[in-house]
């Protein structure tokens, strides 16, 4: 069965929230379907239906046909029964007969959850983005609660024809809008992919700052940092220049941060927060050659920029910075020092990391305000 397929029967759990307004005994048959037959002939119907929707979430497809089947007796023109019975066929592998009984409910009736659910899984496995696409739409018009559910989203994020359907539709500002930007149940792949997608779009899906800062979030939880900081400068470039260096004042070093400074401390570095309410880091190298005590991962775009610090308590050019692809190398320090501006080249890789080191004899050195701006 596709996923489709299994979302389709997980949505059986709507037509049975939407069966709750029975009389008692309606919900008396709920636990003894044969109390059904008792029920008034207007109501059989729905009464059949709940029975179904209650077997088919307890895997009992078999009486899931059953009953649903008398709920189509009961009125052939109920499109939530028919959809329910091609559902209950579904459950039980039966397909062919699945894909009949889809077909009849959606001619009785579009805007119906179960039906729109199970077209927009034919649609994808198809190939075809815009009539899955266009089944959402209709989906999420009728529940909108169904936003939050991310294997619509993900599935259709999976190409880029379905990538740009759902751009097309974001421009709009759709009411799922906001879940889709806002309820992260993709998987990390998908996620990341999400990010990438509207970083690389944004002129296309111009967003802006505020619509974008609850994915920025998740992907930080995620510990995706470069994928956050490459989704706000392509949706909020004056942002991802400020956030360019997490924790630049150097006051959260030595905490549980995922993309904060990691120490990169032994017996003969020393580095530790000092201030109370102006935090800075304090370093000392008392090895005999140049240290790495900090570093951090970034996400820049290539080209020339100029770092910044203030290094108190010793010589200001004791202090370098390093940006490398992956882990940090000991740098030439031509470009200069953090202390009076060291000038860097950032590579091209989606793995950069600034590194900071010391060189020896310096002393006890105190690090503050750390910037970065671009050459040019």
């Amino acid at each position: 069965m596709t996923k489709g397929g299994r979302l389709a029967l997980s949505l059986a759990a709507l037509l049975f929230a939407g069966l709750a307004l029975f009389s008692g005994l309606d919900r008396y048959s709920v636990q003894e379907p044969g109390a059904v037959r008792l029920v008034p002939e207007s109501l059989r119907a729905s009464a059949w239906e709940v029975t179904a929707a209650q077997a088919v979430s307890k895997g009992d497809s078999a009486r899931a046909v059953e009953h649903a089947a008398e709920a189509v007796s009961a009125n052939p023109l109920d499109t939530g029964a028919v959809s329910l019975l091609a559902t209950s066929r579904l459950a039980a592998g039966e397909r062919i007969e699945a894909g009949r009984a889809f077909e009849v409910a959606s001619l009785l009736g579009l805007r119906t959850p179960l039906v729109q659910a199970y077209f927009f899984d034919i649609a994808i496995v198809s190939g075809k983005a815009k009539d899955a696409a266009d089944r959402l739409d209709v989906l999420l018009a009728v529940q909108p609660s169904m936003a939050a559910n991310g294997y619509f989203f993900s599935a259709l994020e999976r190409g880029e024809s379905g990538r740009s359907e759902l751009a097309r539709r974001l421009l709009a500002r759709p009411d799922w809008a906001e879940a889709y930007l806002t309820a992260f149940r993709a998987d990390n792949d998908t996620l990341a992919a999400r990010a990438a997608f509207l970083a690389a779009h944004s002129r296309d899906v111009p967003l802006g700052c505020g619509p974008i800062e609850p994915m920025l979030r998740e992907l930080a939880r995620r510990n995706m940092r470069g994928e956050a900081m490459r989704l706000a400068r392509g949706q909020c470039p004056e942002r991802a220049l400020a956030q360019a260096v997490m924790d630049p004042g150097f006051e959260a070093v030595g905490e549980d941060s995922a993309f904060g400074w990691r120490r990169h401390g032994s017996g003969d570095l020393r580095i530790s927060t000092v201030g109370r309410k102006e935090k800075m880091v304090e370093v000392e190298n008392r090895s005999a050659t140049t240290r790495l005590v900090l570093s951090q991962a970034l996400a820049l775009v290539p080209g020339e920029y100029r770092l910044f610090a203030s290094v108190a308590g010793g010589p200001r050019d004791a202090v370098i910075a390093s940006l490398d692809c992956g882990s940090p190398s000991r740098p030439s320090g031509r470009g200069g020092s953090l202390g009076r501006g060291q000038l860097v080249t950032v590579p091209d890789c989606d793995d950069l990391t600034l590194g900071i080191w010391v060189k020896p004899g310096s002393g006890t050195l105190r690090l503050d305000d750390l910037r970065i701006s671009p050459v040019g």
